[in-house]
């Protein structure tokens, strides 16, 4: 006769929310990275308008067709770009970090599909 008597948890209830806490998972990294993918192709479209206006401004500058404060402008411009291309690599760094992090989630969750499997279910998964 027992005097007490333990219940553990439904093994389909543990899968369902350890399915649930990866997918939310992945979606946060797929979110986080196209954010990041969005800031980072802006800079870039914003930095190659720089690049041009700088561009056009040095010739008009070596032409003579300008003032000197056009020197000035063109300096801002580069430093604008030194700024844009910088925050680009940061940018590119964190996409591939989350990238791979996205990987061993997906590893992780392939590695780990059957932890939560009673032994019986283990049994029935192998026949």
């Amino acid at each position: 006769m027992a005097l007490f008597r333990f219940q553990t948890r439904n093994p389909n209830r543990d899968r369902e929310t350890d399915a649930g806490r990866l997918q939310r998972l992945h979606r946060l990294l797929d979110d986080l990275r196209a954010e990041m993918e969005r800031e980072r192709n802006g800079l870039r479209d914003r930095y190659d308008k720089v690049a041009a206006d700088a561009a056009f401004s040095q010739q008009a500058l070596e032409n003579d067709r300008v003032g000197a404060v056009m020197s000035s402008k063109i300096d801002d411009m580069t430093d604008t770009m030194i700024r844009y291309r910088g925050r680009i690599r940061s940018l590119e760094k964190q996409i591939g970090f989350v990238t791979d992090l996205h990987a061993q989630v997906e590893a992780f969750s392939q590695e780990n599909a059957g932890d939560s499997l009673s032994p019986a279910d283990t049994r029935t998964r192998r026949g």
